[in-house]
């Protein structure tokens, strides 16, 4: 029988908005300031210059990824939204390459109205859902996490129904 290491809690921070943590070796949990004041080479100032229908500012993941430090057989990421009903389980190094992780529409912090407290962008994927709204946990792991994509293309078209 193999035995999985313990995953790793982030400490908690009542102001935080976005927890990385699972297998990795410095668990963290980011405040709208930590997002903000990312070093201005790992910023995407206007989300519309990576996609035209995105608007906003985010953080590219690959620097918080970076910060909570993977461990050396951590393959996957698994991001789940505030209430818990959706989750998207992706290969890591394909989140890590070109996801953002977008906090700030027009100066403000990202209302839950309109996606936030923060929202999973992962631009040109080829799947849609694997952007998660209300993102409020990434969780690292060794093996594929919880997924609650859409399966197939009638609850694909049930969830976006209201779009």
């Amino acid at each position: 029988m193999v035995t999985m290491p313990a995953l790793k809690k982030a400490k908690s921070n009542p102001r935080s908005i976005l927890t990385i943590e699972g297998a990795c070796t410095r668990p963290r949990a980011f405040t709208y300031h930590d997002l903000a004041s990312a070093h201005s080479d790992y910023q995407v100032d206007d989300l519309a210059k990576v996609d035209e229908r995105l608007a906003g500012k985010a953080v590219r993941l690959r620097t918080l990824i970076d910060q909570a430090g993977p461990t050396m057989h951590a393959a996957w990421l698994t991001v789940e939204s505030e209430d818990g009903k959706f989750s998207a389980s992706l290969p890591l190094d394909d989140a890590r390459r070109t996801a953002v992780i977008v906090y700030d529409l027009a100066g403000k912090p990202l209302e839950r109205g309109d996606g936030g407290p923060v929202r999973f962008i992962i631009p040109f994927f080829d799947d849609k859902c694997a952007n998660v709204k209300g993102s409020t946990r990434l969780t690292i792991s060794e093996e594929q996490g919880r997924d609650t994509r859409p399966s197939n293309k009638t609850e694909h078209d049930a969830i976006h129904a209201d779009d």
